[in-house]
């Protein structure tokens, strides 16, 4: 827990306007106040919703409130079957067929929403470069507006606002 505490100290010195946390844990109430605090002072956080099934309790940090919880789909634009549904879901990216490199210096093929976190805020990141309550509020909002709804019309459990990141694959 510490080295992520000391990270996200990090890029608020830095004042980086949107942070990834491609992670899934329990509820942890140090994380759930530091997350709070950088919410208010306008920092968007993103993060993967979790590959531990559909009829998983909520992971941590998507599920702590305002920040930007990722799901992923697949080519098809179908969520993936591990991934996790409910209200932290906000947005979804593909998590599925895509290539990242190894500690053996090669591409591999990587599934799930961990790597579909980073597709949103690469997404977001142009349109908050620093830390601000209302643009954060609004580059959200912009983003939704963009959404491809996959699901149940409007926001839904399962792919939130929709499917973002199709002039990136």
């Amino acid at each position: 827990m510490d080295i992520i505490l000391e990270a996200l100290g990090w890029m608020t010195e830095q004042r980086v306007g949107v942070i990834d946390v491609s992670l899934v844990g329990p509820k942890n109430l140090l994380l759930e106040r530091i997350v709070g605090a950088l919410i208010a002072r306008g920092y968007i956080l993103v993060a993967a919703v979790g590959n531990d099934g559909p009829a998983a309790p909520p992971l941590y940090p998507a599920a702590y409130p305002g920040v930007v919880g990722v799901t992923g789909v697949d080519a098809r634009r179908q969520v993936l079957m591990e991934a996790e549904r409910g209200p932290q879901v906000m947005f979804a990216a593909f998590g599925a067929d895509i290539k990242a490199a190894g500690l053996d210096h090669r591409y591999a093929a990587v599934r799930g929403t961990s790597f579909a976190a980073p597709v949103v805020a690469a997404l977001l990141a142009p349109m908050a470069t620093s830390p601000d309550p209302q643009v954060s509020l609004e580059a959200i909002d912009a983003l939704a507006k963009k959404a491809i709804d996959l699901g149940l019309p409007g926001r839904d459990l399962t792919y939130g606002f929709g499917f973002v990141g199709t002039d990136t694959h």
